[in-house]
């Protein structure tokens, strides 16, 4: 017996066309579908025909990426917008800082400075504090040559209006050819420091003239020594040893005038403002120092003078009255009323041309 099969071969590459889907497709079956303008290829997947490649689709997917791929270079934009808009900011953020920086430096820098004049004037105010006396007396001769200086050759006081207008104390010592003037202080106390300033003129320049301190003994500090002439000026120096409670202060002139004012020895490092010493008060009408008062009337050319030696009126510089001991001299006196003497007492009468009435009294 002889068998018969038979065998249908399938062409995948097989491409029907046509209105309507073929019948009994294959998977994999291609179908142009001409009923639609442009005609469709489509595809049997076993449960249904499918667009060929799906170009809508991907044409959809390609609009939907399109419309992505711009809204996120919108966006890569704005964040590049925003990056450099950071960009800024800390490039801004970081010139502040600089001067930030800056401002904070300036200001410890003044901060500094404050502190240091801060202690400047804590040191100043503490020396100011403890060495503001004088120790110098009669420092601008307001009260003439008196004893507290010891000089030789002509010496004389000086309050024209040169003078008034280039020293403090309105006041000069003059030192006139081959002169000198000086003054021993003692009461300083060994260990501190010592300042001493003057204010001097010279008037010509020949030969030299000086102003020194002598302390410890023997030890010399000039304050200047020239031989050229200046004007008004400032001289000081600080004496930073003194071992010894005396202290001297001597001026020469060998041929020009030396005018000297303002003469200051302090406690202290640091020059000071010319004041008389401690006990002394000078006015134009009243003069008061370690010696006693003298009260002045410019006008009337009186004064009257109250020291430990006298208690004298003067007038024209003649002494009108004066107390010495138990006694009392004067040179006029005039009673406006009774005089009693002892145990006799005189009354004028009611005129003149009726004289005196002398009274003896029990």
């Amino acid at each position: 017996m002889r068998a018969i099969a038979q065998i249908t071969i399938t062409v995948d590459t097989d491409v029907v066309s046509s209105e309507t889907p073929p019948e009994n497709p294959y998977t994999g079956q291609l179908w142009v579908d001409i009923s639609q303008a442009p005609p469709q290829t489509k595809v049997w997947n076993g449960l249904e025909w499918l667009p060929e490649n799906d170009l809508d689709s991907l044409r959809r997917a390609v609009a939907t990426n399109t419309e992505q791929i711009g809204d996120f270079q919108t966006t890569a934009e704005g964040l590049n917008s925003y990056v450099s808009s950071l960009t800024e900011t800390v490039e801004t953020l970081s010139n502040d800082h600089g001067v930030v920086e800056e401002r904070v430096l300036e200001a410890e820098k003044q901060l500094s400075q404050l502190e240091q004049t801060v202690g400047g004037l804590t040191l100043e105010m503490s020396e100011q504090y403890i060495g503001g006396m004088n120790y110098v007396q009669n420092s601008a001769g307001l009260n003439g040559i008196t004893d507290d200086w010891i000089y030789s050759g002509t010496v004389t006081v000086d309050s024209s209006t040169d003078t008034k207008n280039n020293t403090s104390s309105d006041s000069a010592f003059v030192l006139h050819a081959n002169s000198y003037l000086y003054q021993t202080i003692t009461g300083v106390v060994p260990g501190r420091n010592y300042t001493v300033s003057i204010r001097a003129k010279k008037t010509d320049s020949v030969y030299s003239s000086y102003f020194y301190v002598k302390y410890n003994g023997g030890k010399y500090l000039y304050l200047f020594n020239q031989s050229s002439a200046f004007g008004w000026s400032d001289f000081s120096a600080v004496i930073s040893d003194v071992t010894d409670p005396t202290i001297q202060v001597y001026a020469y002139s060998r041929e020009a005038s030396l005018y000297l004012s303002d003469i200051m020895l302090t406690e202290g490092s640091i020059p000071r403002k010319w004041t008389p010493a401690p006990n002394e008060i000078y006015t134009s009408e009243v003069k008061i120092d370690r010696r006693g008062i003298e009260v002045s009337n410019t006008a009337s050319s009186q004064r009257t003078v109250i020291t430990n030696t006298q208690f004298a009126g003067y007038y024209n510089n003649e002494i009108i009255f004066t107390l010495n001991k138990d006694e009392t001299k004067t040179k006029k006196t005039v009673v406006d009323g009774e005089l009693t003497v002892g145990k006799t007492k005189f009354v004028p009468m009611p005129t003149a041309s009726q004289g005196l009435n002398i009274v003896i009294l029990d």
